[in-house]
């Protein structure tokens, strides 16, 4: 049986970054431990994303932990939305072990590593 971890409060959501493409948000409240600040991450898509079963997905919410010494971030838990905002029948969920990647200069993660590392 997985642990699915769903914040008790409302989230107070900062937006990060708005594209053609992407709207992406992160939640303010924050968890830190040493070098590692944890977040819940929010992706509205412009365009529905097909899954693999041909269900539409709008949102995605995952989340993300960034390690300020490395500045790298990794994702524990992913999970898929019909609706906006992460709203509606959730279409997929997963959760792995965190497995940290370097971002791209200039990404929008690479500016949440900065937003969140500043603090």
């Amino acid at each position: 049986m997985a642990l699915v971890l769903v914040p008790t409060a409302q989230a107070a959501w900062v937006s990060l970054a708005t594209t053609s493409e992407v709207q992406v948000l992160y939640d303010d409240a924050l968890s830190k431990e040493d070098s590692r600040v944890t977040v819940w991450r929010l992706i509205n898509f412009a365009k529905p994303l097909t899954n693999l079963e041909g269900k539409e997905i709008s949102s995605e919410k995952s989340r993300t932990t960034v390690d300020c010494a490395s500045g790298k971030l990794a994702n524990s838990q992913v999970m898929r939305f019909a609706g906006k905002d992460a709203s509606g029948d959730m279409l997929n969920s997963y959760e792995t072990p965190l497995r940290f990647t370097t971002v791209g200069a200039g990404s929008t993660d690479a500016e949440l590593i900065q937003k969140l590392c500043a603090k």
